[in-house]
């Protein structure tokens, strides 16, 4: 009965140490995986009592004897304190490049295509934009002769003087006219405005392209950014220019610099947003994927223990047991990181005397007869 309660104990806590090692900061499943863990201490909890109430049923002799346990010394050792985020890639720009005067699209490049600033996405038909800038020409020349004509008129007294200044302002607005027909020209090839790459459809040739209609959009991936949120209670180890890593949903692991931390949190999860600027000349790193970032924050004492050594007390709260004196005490602890080896905590101090084995069977204050682990036995622990 005790092996089968056992096996059933380092089950269910093997399963949250795995949701804990599985979300890498997401705060929603580590919720859920918390309020599994509270369920099964609250059932561990009434198998406590039942099992106080039989013990005092029986001899006093019996019920008197120390509950067997297996513990390990454990010595706080440095580890690189890090935080772990849940995010996704993000390019460093996105733009969709817009038409500034209207025209049918003659020319385009297709999506996909790597390009380079002042690249031209659209080319417009001109129409009868160059008849009516030759025609402005025209009436711009034979308005400089007129402006002449008047000017020496005037010179001679043969006519007013505001006859000159007339021609002289009949031609300024017709040489204004022929620039802001060279603008709206020049508008016709819709160029990009910094290097990347085209994202999606382009507009169709043949199509009419409005004032504000839509070229292309214009993706920049380099620098990549890799966006996570960080909990108020860790934003201020973070600083600008630190070096960080992310592992995407790819396979890929990458390194960068933090370019950016938010000032203000999200009002809904109270997290900080933050930016991992990562070098991607060759494009290779791709847009909105899924990454763990990890951001090294320091050096911490911390205990190396088995995930099963983790229990829940009564309330709830996650720690381990411990021996003291023959005595079984609860201590609280934060999980610093969980990977294949076990977890990284805090809580136990220097040293402490950690119960590996039968920690699901007894509570603080249990008078215990410890024996200590082998490594076969700390192996099935784990």
């Amino acid at each position: 009965m005790f092996n089968a309660l056992l096996r059933l104990g380092l089950a269910a806590l093997i399963c949250f140490g795995i949701a804990a090692y599985v979300t890498e900061g997401d705060f929603s499943q580590v919720s859920r995986a918390f309020e599994t863990a509270s369920s099964e201490a609250s059932a561990r909890k009434r198998d406590r009592i039942a099992a106080k109430e039989a013990a005092a049923e029986q001899p006093a002799e019996k019920a008197d004897s120390a509950t067997r346990v297996v513990t390990k010394r454990s010595f706080a050792q440095p580890m690189q304190s890090e935080i772990v985020m849940t995010g996704a890639t993000e390019a460093s720009r996105r733009v969709e490049v817009r038409a500034e005067t209207s025209g049918m699209v003659a020319s385009t490049i297709p999506k996909g295509t790597r390009v380079n600033a002042g690249d031209v996405l659209c080319r417009m038909k001109v129409g009868d934009r160059a008849a009516r800038r030759e025609a402005a020409v025209a009436r711009f020349k034979q308005a400089r002769v007129d402006e002449q004509a008047q000017a020496r008129l005037s010179e001679r007294g043969f006519a007013a003087a505001n006859n000159a200044s007339q021609a002289r302002t009949s031609a300024d607005v017709i040489r204004a006219e022929i620039k802001q027909l060279d603008v709206e020209i020049r508008r016709l090839e819709i160029t990009a405005p910094f290097g990347g790459v085209i994202e999606g459809e382009t507009a169709e040739i043949g199509s009419i392209l409005q004032v504000g209609g839509v070229c292309a959009t214009l993706v920049d991936p380099d620098p990549l950014k890799v966006v996570g949120f960080a909990p108020e209670f860790r934003v201020g180890e973070i600083d600008l220019g630190s070096p960080g890593t992310a592992t995407l949903a790819t396979g890929q692991t990458v390194s960068g610099t933090v370019d950016f931390i938010a000032q203000t949190a999200d009002p809904s999860t109270r997290t900080f947003q933050v930016e991992l600027a990562v070098p991607n000349p060759s494009y290779a790193l791709r847009d909105e994927v899924t990454a763990v970032m990890t951001l090294p924050v320091g050096t911490t004492l911390a205990h190396a223990l088995p995930q099963s050594t983790l229990t829940l007390d009564e309330d709830g709260e996650i720690g381990v047991m411990i021996a003291v004196d023959g005595t079984a005490r609860f201590r609280r602890v934060e999980v610093l990181r969980n990977d294949k080896d076990g977890v990284r905590l805090t809580g136990l101090g220097d040293e402490a005397e950690v119960i590996v084995i039968g920690q699901e069977y007894i509570s603080d204050g249990t008078t215990i007869d410890t024996t200590p682990a082998n490594e076969t036995e700390l192996d099935n622990a784990s």
